[in-house]
């Protein structure tokens, strides 16, 4: 009875390895540097762990089984320490509840007391066949779940708090169990089961939206960063416009001298150069005026990569000021939603490259609206933090729409098979 109750434990012991591991199979990678040693050193904490079954000590097995869960996740797949000590506490209460359900099954379905149930040398195959099916169960639900999850974004202070209450409900149910199980046959225990990992799954709920919270909290810091750069580079072109500006009217001065000059001395070769010179100086000039500056920099400099990229872009850009708008905003706005066209654009064939920009006053009100060719996809209801694109997450048109509202503008976003279009309405506040 010993030899067939411990080579029983250390079959679960192993299945539990196995299942740790396949629980998170389909969301983490797996570290391939090594990857024999990893498997080396996890066989030697088993090993070890099924030397501990040998000293029936309760506390120090259930210690043992969750390091061997923390030693196969953290060792074996590409996560961080905190997000490791969760997971394998999450497939502790899964071995534990296994273990104790197993147990509860066959008393029930024997009509026995637990006590009996656990002292029946015919029925250890029984409860350690039901621990094995409901581990397998319950993990493969497990990693259903968790499969489509980010990485857990918890702090320290909330995990010693899981940490806490997983070992409260694990103390109570065993203090609980070993009062009734001499005279029950477990149906309330099975109850009392059934509400704690109803606890546990909406806890790791709340600890799924406070991580997905956090993480957008991130994203939104990193791109208000990036607008600071964005604004803190187009502050830049604007002044490296004004001196090329002065520069090109200084030259122009000169060319108007030199123009007198060969005219009261014809002079081919000079004429030639000073064509040249005359040409070059034209490049100088930006293409687009605005009396609103930060906004000319950015169509300027959307046009040249427009050229640069063989993206047909059209603009109807009536020219009237928006000092209104602060010239964060304007990089805010336009920035995000011009880079964005562009991106798209870039994702399709270069015959299909388009982008229209319209900004005009009508009937007391400011319209924007920027229409742009992309990716043929289903039309859908625009979700904002939501992106069509690889490694996108849709921040940037979420801090767009914070920019418009803070202005009480209105933005809609529309997409069609094979077109974007974002249309910002604000009222005429000039």
């Amino acid at each position: 009875m010993i030899e067939m109750q411990f080579i029983l434990d250390c079959v679960t012991t192993v299945l539990t390895a196995v299942l740790c591991f396949l629980m998170l199979f389909h969301k983490y990678e797996v570290k391939q540097d090594h990857l024999v040693a990893r498997i080396a050193v996890i066989g030697c904490i088993i090993a070890v762990k099924m030397g501990v079954l040998l000293l029936h000590m309760s506390p120090l097995n259930l210690l043992t089984i969750w390091a061997v869960c923390v030693f196969v996740i953290y060792t074996m797949y590409q996560c961080r320490l905190n997000t490791a000590l969760i997971y394998s506490f999450v497939f502790l209460m899964i071995a534990l509840v296994a273990d104790a359900l197993g147990v509860l099954v066959v008393s029930n379905f024997y009509h026995n007391t637990i006590s009996e149930t656990l002292g029946a040398t015919d029925l250890v195959w029984h409860h350690h066949i039901w621990n094995w099916i409901l581990q397998i169960f319950l993990s493969r639900i497990t990693a259903l779940i968790i499969r489509k999850n980010d990485n857990i974004r918890v702090k320290w202070h909330e995990i010693l708090f899981y940490i806490l209450l997983l070992l409260f409900e694990t103390i109570l149910f065993a203090c609980i169990s070993s009062a009734v199980q001499d005279y029950m046959s477990g149906q309330f225990m099975i109850l009392m089961m059934s509400g704690f990992m109803i606890l546990d799954i909406y806890i790791m709920y709340i600890f799924h939206k406070i991580s997905l919270s956090r993480e957008n909290e991130q994203k939104v810091r990193l791109m208000q960063q990036q607008e600071q750069l964005q604004l803190q580079m187009y502050q830049e072109l604007h002044e490296k416009y004004r001196t090329t500006r002065e520069i090109a009217h200084d030259i122009n001065r000169h060319i108007s001298s030199l123009k007198a000059l060969i005219a009261a001395n014809p002079n081919e070769q000079a004429e030639h150069y000073l064509s040249d010179m005359t040409e070059d100086t034209e490049r100088l000039r930006p293409t687009i005026h605005n009396q609103n500056a930060m906004l000319e920099i950015i169509l300027n400099t959307v046009s040249d990569r427009c050229e640069k990229e063989h993206i047909l872009l059209e603009m109807n850009v009536e020219d009237f000021p928006m000092q209104f708008i602060s010239d964060m905003d304007m990089t805010a706005i336009f920035s995000n939603l011009l880079d964005n066209a562009i991106d798209a654009c870039l994702e399709i064939s270069k015959s299909q490259r388009k982008i229209y920009v319209v900004l005009r006053k009508q009937m007391g009100l400011i319209v924007l609206r920027i229409t742009n060719a992309c990716k043929e996809t289903e039309p859908r209801e625009f979700r904002f933090h939501h992106s069509t694109k690889a490694y996108h997450s849709g921040i940037g048109l979420s801090n767009v729409r914070k920019a418009v509202e803070k202005y009480n503008g209105v933005f809609r976003v529309h997409q069609e098979k094979c077109q974007f279009c974002v249309s910002i309405t604000f009222n005429d506040n000039t």
